[in-house]
């Protein structure tokens, strides 16, 4: 299975899950899925989270508190995501947040999520491609071709 993931949400897992539909390559997730999940100011062409278990062959987006669960030897590939810029990214999940009614400290939200990868990868020793949100318009080329 090919695996989309981030340190935390607000760093383009959505946006490289629609990269790869528009690439017509094999997605695992639906752009919408729940109440919570609707079109919105956050991300109006969709979220792609996973609409069934992790599939063999198939692109999905995981986030970490799942991506735990999994076998690495069943992961043919590992996209790692996160923003360089952490004013910016705290803000936009603080945003998002507010959006879905969510009281949530962005700051903790983060520290969390990214912490649960990070020790998931140092575990595993798990390959994978880490790139930043902000250089995902450049690499975007070079992503779709890793998630193949």
């Amino acid at each position: 299975m090919k695996i989309v993931t981030a340190k935390a949400p607000r760093c383009g897992t959505s946006f490289v899950m629609q990269q790869c539909i528009k690439a017509s390559l094999p997605v695992n997730g639906t752009a919408f899925i729940s109440e919570k999940l609707t079109p919105s100011e956050g991300n109006p062409n969709g979220y792609y989270e996973m609409i069934s278990p992790p599939q063999t062959g198939m692109i999905q987006k995981v986030w970490p508190v799942d991506l735990i669960k999994l076998d690495p030897n069943d992961i043919s590939a590992l996209l790692v995501l996160d923003r360089r810029n952490k004013e910016e990214l705290l803000a936009s999940m603080e945003k998002q947040a507010k959006r879905e009614n969510l009281n949530y400290p962005a700051d903790k939200a983060y520290e969390e999520i990214s912490t649960t990868l990070e020790k998931y990868l140092e575990e595993t020793g798990i390959d994978y491609k880490f790139v930043y949100t902000e250089d995902l318009d450049s690499e975007i080329d070079t992503i779709i071709e890793y998630l193949k």
